[in-house]
């Protein structure tokens, strides 16, 4: 049997002792848990793979869970949102333009988002978020870090639309919003909560995060006002399956 072989190839063709050419193609489902075993968590190595067949450029498709998106991307959002049906993370950092707009686009596609990160903005956009959260339900991590001006219905509107969070980044905000204290404690699925920088964040608040969010693991309350040793030895006893928790103080 005479045998055609191409490394890294869709299919193989098979030349028969009689002349017959089979053409040998593995499933889609196959080449994905073949990339999934070879890749990085980055996907740094998927680009190459996408000239090598039609095939493997769809299957690679289906394997782009995140994405970041810049100025210089936004044009091409919807094409890409349509190139990769599977994303569950879309990163907002570096993008300047106008926010509420994109989430209304992104909310007529049919994605299961549940990550979003919109930090180092100007403020929170709060016409795209519940259009968005209206449509796409799975989110359950927002990050909002380094927010220029945040208004204390903002943080009503986001565990109004998004009451199931389990990861809140809400750290280094420019402007003070007490609100915060009673929004985090509308979250009862939290498990993972950043505050740093929130210099209104005293004991009680951390108290009643421990005392309320029972799957709460971990959080961050870094540059905070100075919080009593006992009062953190008293959060941690009011939730004994906590992992994590890290202060640096400030001076009152």
């Amino acid at each position: 049997m005479k045998r055609k072989r191409n490394s890294l190839r869709s299919s193989q063709q098979i030349v028969s002792p009689t002349g017959t050419i089979t053409d040998l193609r593995l499933p889609d489902e196959c080449w994905e848990s073949i990339f999934q075993f070879l890749l990085d968590d980055n996907h740094r190595d998927l680009e190459p793979l996408f000239v090598v067949s039609k095939q493997f450029l769809s299957v690679t498709n289906r394997l782009q869970f995140s994405l970041t998106i810049s100025d210089a991307t936004l044009p091409f959002l919807p094409r890409l949102l349509k190139r990769f049906p599977n994303l569950t993370s879309l990163n907002f950092e570096h993008v300047s333009g106008d926010l509420d707009f994109l989430l209304c686009q992104i909310s007529t596609f049919p994605l299961k988002l549940k990550s979003l990160k919109l930090s180092n903005q100007s403020t929170i956009p709060a016409n795209g978020l519940p259009v968005l959260s209206k449509f796409i339900t799975t989110v359950t991590s927002l990050a909002f870090s380094n927010i220029d001006f945040i208004h204390k219905n903002d943080l009503v509107m986001i565990s109004n639309c998004f009451p199931f969070l389990e990861e809140f980044d809400f750290s280094n905000p420019k402007n003070v919003v007490i609100a915060a204290n009673t929004m985090l404690l509308k979250l009862p699925k939290l498990r993972k909560v950043n505050l740093s920088g929130n210099h209104y964040a005293y004991g009680s608040l951390l108290f009643q995060l421990c005392k309320n969010c029972e799957f709460l693991q971990e959080i961050v309350m870094s540059n905070s006002y100075s919080i009593l040793d006992k009062v953190i030895a008293s959060a941690i006893r009011e939730r004994p399956g906590l992992r994590s928790i890290s202060f640096t103080r400030m001076p009152c």
